[in-house]
């Protein structure tokens, strides 16, 4: 289950990213990239891929079993390479 609300959609939207496309980026076999210390919860990066192939870096964090999506955006081209390697690796 996703929460989702003004703020974190007005986020990714900035980005020119739809709520749809993070949560497919999600259920699409995402590698977490690694876990940020954040002032009161833990938050975590996932680089995931869309259906249409778009591939996106995810920040979230986990509120009352819920996921909370902070921020998304695309990825740039090192990181991109980075997620291609890690499949590649069968991450």
């Amino acid at each position: 289950m996703f929460d989702w609300d003004r703020h974190n959609l007005r986020k990714i939207k900035a980005h020119k990213i739809s709520a749809e496309e993070v949560e497919q980026a999600l259920e699409i076999s995402p590698i977490l990239i690694y876990e940020q210390d954040a002032e009161v919860e833990p938050r975590y990066v996932y680089y995931g891929e869309t259906s249409s192939l778009r591939l996106l870096a995810v920040v979230l964090t986990e509120r009352d079993g819920a996921i909370r999506v902070i921020t998304a955006y695309e990825l740039d081209a090192g990181q991109k390479r980075d997620y291609l390697e890690r499949r590649l690796r069968g991450e």
